[in-house]
């Protein structure tokens, strides 16, 4: 088990110790600061981990690890009475499993410190069952599978998944089903790594159905396990939407106008730099496309803000309806507008920019006064010898759009 210490990582919540007949082999820094020791080497120095389970605990504990190790009891989850440096009681949850450590068996345990929930509940007198009930659904998820096939969960892992029941998710033949088929490939190649040795712990992040087709985005943390005497994948799992969620609407913010919903100028910049060298070094036709709407401050004074607002939101769902999916807009700024064409010469973009142009023309705006009209002027460049850089295209469609402007706007102009 070298480099055993280096790879595996728990959240701060659990704690883990590897022991042989109590006799600590492996503990990490968590599962010390829990029974008050400054860290793992002071678990170490334990002539047994006895010594911090409840005396009138040491007869089920020992038990328990007698069946385990011989195979007549499977590893699940159960509570103990634990005991920290300063004799202060602890309640734990305690998930243990076979390992394989330095050529022999030996076991693997996780704890959850429960005592903040027993506190809360030290008026109920309430059974380890009916304790694991309570608190399952606040625990992280536990599955274990082998190639797939569940073998054991826990009631928080179920409960993510939209499950009636534990035996209703241990009865699918497999859990795939409950991961998008974009993710089965680093699903397949995670187990074969783990099961194969290549690595001990693997952390990711994944996306989730449950089984009314909602998604779940969940985190991951996989290793190894002996179950009934064969290996086997055990899966930490925390339910992670919440927070996908609000960075996927962080993300958003920072990347779309809040006004248009198009691209910001550093978001379009970012694909236009992509597109243009994926077109140089592919050989593809792109266009450029610069739009401007023509005397937009003479709309804002005359009618208001609001209605240069209309105007903009009206301009960007138009283009939108203009464009292919290939294609990218955004907002260059204020009322100036830029698109990217991939895989399109200069004649099929000036159709597209004449569509779009006319399209706007067309368009009426309800204002509050009565109605408003609006029309635009653009300019197309395209990529060609003289265009070495994103800098030049963007500056010779520039120099397109000044040249619709002086032929009398709301027309298209290309580089000639």
């Amino acid at each position: 088990m070298s480099g055993f210490s280096e790879k595996l990582h728990i959240e701060p919540h659990y704690g883990v110790v590897v022991h042989r007949d109590f006799e600590p082999l492996y503990s990490d820094d968590n599962y010390a600061r829990f029974y008050g020791y400054q860290n793992a080497e002071s678990i170490l120095s334990l002539t047994s981990i006895l010594e911090l389970i409840s005396p009138e605990e040491h007869s089920k504990a020992l038990e328990v690890y007698k069946n385990l190790m011989s195979g007549k009891q499977k590893p699940g989850v159960r509570t103990y009475k634990n005991i920290d440096k300063e004799n202060n009681e602890l309640t734990v949850l305690a998930i243990d499993n076979i390992i394989d450590w330095e050529g022999a068996p030996a076991m693997q345990v996780i704890i959850i410190d429960l005592s903040y929930q027993f506190e809360m509940q030290r008026n109920l007198t309430l059974s380890e069952e009916r304790y694991r009930v309570l608190v399952d659904g606040s625990i992280q998820g536990i599955l274990v599978h082998n190639n797939f096939k569940p073998l054991f969960c826990n009631d928080a892992y179920v409960q993510m998944f939209g499950f009636e029941n534990e035996q209703a998710l241990l009865n699918s033949k497999t859990i795939l089903s409950l991961i998008p088929s974009e993710y089965h490939e680093q699903a397949y190649r995670d187990n074969r790594s783990l099961l194969s040795g290549v690595e001990s712990v693997i952390k990711t992040e994944s996306k989730g159905i449950r089984l009314d087709g909602s998604i779940v985005w969940v985190s991951l943390l996989s290793r190894t396990v002996v179950w009934d005497g064969e290996p086997a994948t055990q899966i930490t799992v925390m339910d992670i939407t919440e927070q996908q969620l609000l960075r996927e609407r962080l993300e958003h913010r920072a990347n779309y106008d809040v006004l248009t919903n198009l691209l910001t100028r550093r978001a379009f910049n970012e694909l236009l730099a992509e597109e243009f060298t994926y077109a140089q070094q592919h050989s593809n036709a792109l266009c450029c496309v610069l739009i401007d709407i023509d005397n937009f401050k003479n709309i804002n004074d005359q009618n208001g803000h609001h209605s240069g607002d209309l105007v903009l939101k009206s301009f960007a769902s138009t283009a939108k309806k203009n464009l292919r999916e290939s294609d990218f807009i955004g907002r260059w700024g204020g009322d100036e507008f830029v698109l990217i064409l991939p895989k399109t010469d200069i004649e099929h973009a000036k159709l597209i920019a004449d569509r779009l142009c006319n399209d706007l023309a067309n368009l009426s705006i309800d204002i509050d006064n009565g109605s408003l009209s609006f029309s635009v002027s653009i300019g197309v460049s395209s990529l060609s010898k003289k265009v070495h850089n994103v800098e030049t295209l963007l500056s010779e469609a520039d120099k397109a759009l000044y040249q619709a402007k002086h032929q009398g706007k709301g027309c298209v102009a290309i580089v000639s």
